[in-house]
């Protein structure tokens, strides 16, 4: 029995459908499966040094120092993929990470500075899977470590050391493990 055009053409029609229907199906389950075993990477360091001539001064700006710091973080993260950048609103912690957000063409997403869960959610809800780099301060560097699930290395971070770079890597499982390192110029 030979089917009229028409009726090939329609059956045609409906097979690219369904194929096509599938075809996108198993693309949305692929992009969701791979975003559900991807690894998240949060590197979480302090801001680099800054300037303590006017003790009045609660925003201050960085040091010669710091300003080399912050290139540092550059230079360490080089060869790393980065995908967004997070600082508190103050001077420091932004004059820190803009080297960074400038040489990566990213735009510095802000937090509050000790909303860590709040942080956490930013991140795993705008960047699963990514590679994001946060900055903080002395007092706040190891209780982000511990929100993004991780076991602090330390107790503390003196108020005199700026050279600590934490790597925070939480699996799609949920766990996270930390990796302490350090970066630009030794400090005591």
């Amino acid at each position: 029995m030979k089917l009229p055009f028409y009726f090939k053409f329609v059956l045609a029609l409906l097979i690219g459908l369904a194929w096509s229907c599938n075809q996108s199906t198993d693309s949305v389950a692929a992009d969701n499966g791979d975003k559900a075993r991807a690894v998240t990477t949060i590197y979480v360091v302090r801001h680099a040094e800054k300037l303590t001539t006017d003790p009045k001064d609660q925003d201050p700006a960085l040091t010669p120092e710091g300003e080399a710091r912050a290139k540092a973080l550059v230079t360490y993260l080089d060869s790393k993929p980065v995908d967004a950048v997070y600082s508190t609103k103050y001077k420091r912690n932004n004059l820190t990470i803009k080297p960074l957000a400038d040489t990566r063409k990213l735009p510095v997403n802000t937090y509050e500075g000790h909303d860590f869960e709040g942080l956490k959610k930013q991140i795993m809800q705008n960047y699963a899977g990514k590679t994001v780099v946060v900055v903080g301060h002395s007092n706040t560097i190891l209780p982000i470590v511990e929100a993004l699930g991780a076991k602090k290395p330390f107790t503390e971070v003196p108020d005199s050391k700026y050279d600590h770079i934490f790597k925070v890597t939480i699996q799609a499982d949920s766990t996270a493990t930390v990796e302490a390192g350090t970066y630009g110029a030794a400090t005591n």
